[in-house]
């Protein structure tokens, strides 16, 4: 879905480069997994408090990503929108949605609802 959302804001391919990265219980060997899987790099943004400290343990300079709207554009909001009915798409690109859609996204979210209600 970041590919999607990238691409259809004409975000150039060569300008970044999404890697998916295995959750580890060791937290201590989390930052060398991901040195080892990317290309060199001098920096993080990340907004997570635990990814903060990892990586500044591990000298790599962290900064924060400006959020805008955060109570908005949040998976979240989203959720929320789609269990009530209320326009969700309207928070989301157009392909994004659309995905979501093609996977019957909206079904799987009530039924993980319904099944922690229970």
């Amino acid at each position: 879905m970041i590919r999607m959302a990238l691409n259809e804001n004409n975000i150039e391919y060569s300008k970044y480069l999404v890697v998916p990265v295995p959750d580890v219980e060791n937290h201590a060997l989390w930052v060398s997994l991901i040195v080892s899987m990317i290309p060199r790099f001098e920096k993080v943004y990340s907004n997570d408090p635990l990814t903060t400290r990892l990586f500044k343990e591990a000298k790599i300079e962290v900064k924060n990503i400006p959020l805008y709207e955060r109570e908005k554009y949040c998976a979240t909001e989203v959720r929320r929108r789609i269990l009530e009915k209320e326009n969700w798409q309207e928070l989301l690109p157009t392909s994004v949605a659309n995905f979501i859609a093609e996977i019957d996204g909206v079904s799987r979210i009530q039924r993980l609802n319904a099944r922690d209600n229970n």
